[in-house]
């Protein structure tokens, strides 16, 4: 079967572009699959457009970024809680929370910077969230915020182990 010089041209560009396209999402599916929760992993980068283009130290950055967010959702949530409750030791616990993860909104910025140029401190810093959602949880007999403990629990070892990755 003889294509010709312009058909040989397009089955060039065609298989170009379908190994550029499956590497990117392999490496998504390639750097999650060496985490302890995958499926979240995988969810959490491709919900996110930027995750298409990056490298891993992207990818450990959209991560951090997606914690950043959820972090800050989670001292709402607490803060709304502490306005509702007039349990004094469910408000002294979640008062200990609010501090905890107010801190942790300086963490993780701090971890952001430093993927790629100071993969230790990065991991420093990533692993602080993970004490401060623990340490949270701990507060509690019944906490309200179980399900956000865990979730930040669970991304900073996604994280972690992504930063780990990187040497």
């Amino acid at each position: 079967m003889y294509l010709g010089m312009r058909g040989m041209l397009l089955l060039f560009f065609w298989v170009l572009f379908t190994l550029n396209y499956c590497s990117c999402g392999d490496l998504i599916a390639d750097t999650c699959n060496k985490t302890k929760y995958p499926n979240l992993c995988i969810s959490t980068l491709r919900s996110n457009p930027d995750s298409k283009t990056a490298d891993v130290e992207g990818l450990v950055r959209i991560v951090l970024k997606v914690m950043l967010a959820r972090v800050n959702a989670i001292l709402n949530q607490v803060n709304d809680l502490l306005k509702k409750t007039k349990d004094h030791g469910l408000k002294q616990s979640l008062t200990i929370c609010a501090s905890l993860y107010g801190d942790a909104l300086y963490d993780i910025p701090e971890a952001i910077q430093c993927v790629g140029k100071n993969n230790p401190q990065a991991g420093s810093a990533t692993n602080g969230v993970f004490d401060v959602a623990d340490t949270c949880e701990d507060q509690f007999d019944e906490s309200p915020i179980t399900a956000e403990n865990d979730l930040i629990k669970q991304l900073t070892l996604v994280a972690l182990e992504i930063i780990n990755t990187l040497g």
